[in-house]
């Protein structure tokens, strides 16, 4: 009985990473406008030889499978790890013990580190990916196709929603500043949701 033979790479590897490091740079640019307030940049658009391709992400080389529960742990991490210093400063700002102009260079100051800090994850997740890649051609499609969803996910519906809760804090102090804790609590429990249902 003989091997199959895997199947051809759509892209080389040149052509991946330079396919991954698109995808990067457009969800680092889209979280950077949504802390600015900026209309975001225009979906990302896949090259055509990705249509079709599968967003069943379970059968990933175990290696990119990796990559990607390292950044959902480091974004979890980070939203859940301002939860403290963002009730502290809130229930400061609600008692008047600081003004709105601190608060809002507080709340500006903890955009600027997340935007920091996703940029850092993204950054090491693209190494890893290529890194993958290379050592699975057959199977770059597919850790394109998911570093892309999972960016759109995490910049979209946590760092996005993390924004408007910033915004919401700021507008109605009095409603708003005692759900702080749940709040994050929620956010990073609907990303290992998403996470696993997309992942495994």
């Amino acid at each position: 009985m003989t091997a199959q033979t895997p199947a051809a790479p759509q892209l080389t590897n040149d052509e991946f990473d330079e396919l991954i490091d698109r995808i990067n740079a457009h969800h680092q640019a889209t979280l950077i406008a949504i802390s600015a307030g900026r209309p975001k940049p225009a979906p990302f658009v896949m090259p055509k030889e990705f249509e079709g391709v599968s967003n069943d992400y379970t059968d990933l080389p175990q290696d990119s499978i990796d990559a990607f529960a390292t950044s959902r742990e480091a974004n979890a991490s980070q939203a859940n790890g301002q939860t403290g210093h963002i009730s502290s400063i809130s229930e400061d700002y609600k008692n008047g013990k600081i003004s709105g102009d601190s608060f809002d260079e507080l709340i500006e100051k903890q955009k600027t580190e997340n935007i920091e800090k996703f940029t850092k994850d993204q950054n090491e997740t693209a190494e890893k990916l290529k890194v993958s890649g290379h050592a699975h051609p057959e199977k770059q499609n597919e850790i394109a196709q998911a570093f892309k969803d999972a960016g759109d996910w995490i910049v979209n519906n946590l760092w996005g929603a993390v924004k408007d809760f910033f915004q919401k804090l700021a507008d109605q102090i009095q409603q708003w500043w005692n759900q702080v804790v749940s709040w994050f609590g929620g956010a990073v429990e609907s990303l290992k949701s998403w996470w696993h249902g997309l992942f495994g």
